[in-house]
């Protein structure tokens, strides 16, 4: 006895070409001409090259220059927020808080004193 026969898989010497169904040869064809032409990758051309380069070009340049916009817009906001914070001492941010702080208390049970700085 041969390892062969202990798998159960048995003698396929008298297997044929001519056994195998049609659509399993073509099957195995084509699996075996994409295996090749896996194996063999095509090359682009000079052309397509030279495009894929300038395209990459024009991205950077675009990218280069979208910056400055968002750069120029935090100085605008920072501007801004200087002024408000310099020039307003509570006349438009003061009109949205309220005129003295609301202490709610939590229960009837807990009553919050504030404490008032004496001299």
């Amino acid at each position: 006895m041969t390892g062969n026969d202990d798998d159960g898989v048995g003698d396929l010497s008298g297997a044929r070409r001519d056994a195998l169904p049609d659509a399993l040869i073509e099957r195995i064809a084509a699996d075996a001409a994409f295996v090749a032409a896996r194996r063999d990758a095509p090359a682009p051309s000079a052309l397509l090259m030279a495009r894929i380069e300038r395209d990459a070009r024009r991205v950077a340049r675009t990218r280069r220059r979208g910056g400055w916009g968002a750069v120029g817009g935090l100085l605008a906001a920072g501007a801004a927020g200087v002024a408000i914070g310099l020039v307003d001492p509570g006349g438009v941010i003061g009109a949205y808080l309220p005129p003295e702080p609301a202490v709610e208390p939590l229960a009837p049970a807990y009553e919050f004193q504030l404490a008032e700085l004496g001299p």
